[in-house]
């Protein structure tokens, strides 16, 4: 008993030791394809890059979910990536995807768009895997 005990707080320490968060392993970029004109569709591209030493899960898919904004219409709030890569042998992406948001402003002006990006990734080094949770803002200047 006292051995399982000991393991435990062994594990506990390891992961919530001094500087014990996660790095950010995901970074995502936001561009949009062409200006946004007010009153008009538009699209953003949300890209990614990774921490080198990283592999980013195909399943579960990274996940984007977007909150509503005053004076942003979104055709939709809730995006995933594919969960298949016709490049990959195991269970990570060998390219990273991208999303889409389609996006509508009533009127010229700055905006940000919050959401909630969600994704599973693994160490190469240690085999350590992970979720991550990451607030995003999505910044749109429309003309």
């Amino acid at each position: 008993m006292l051995k399982l005990v000991f393991r435990a707080v062994l594990f506990v320490t390891q992961l919530s030791g001094p500087g014990g968060t996660l790095p950010q392993i995901l970074h995502p970029d936001f561009k949009a394809e062409a200006p946004i004109k007010a009153g008009k569709s538009g699209e953003v591209t949300v890209s990614f890059s990774i921490l080198k030493g990283y592999a980013i899960n195909h399943t579960p898919p990274i996940n984007l979910k977007l909150t509503a904004t005053p004076g942003v219409q979104l055709k939709q709030t809730d995006f995933a990536t594919p969960t298949k890569d016709p490049k990959s042998k195991d269970e990570y992406y060998v390219d990273l995807p991208t999303i889409k948001v389609p996006v509508t402003a009533a009127r010229a002006g700055d905006y940000e768009v919050p959401g909630k990006l969600v994704y599973f990734f693994c160490s190469k080094n240690d085999g350590f895997c992970s979720r991550q949770v990451l607030d995003v803002k999505i910044p749109l200047k429309v003309e």
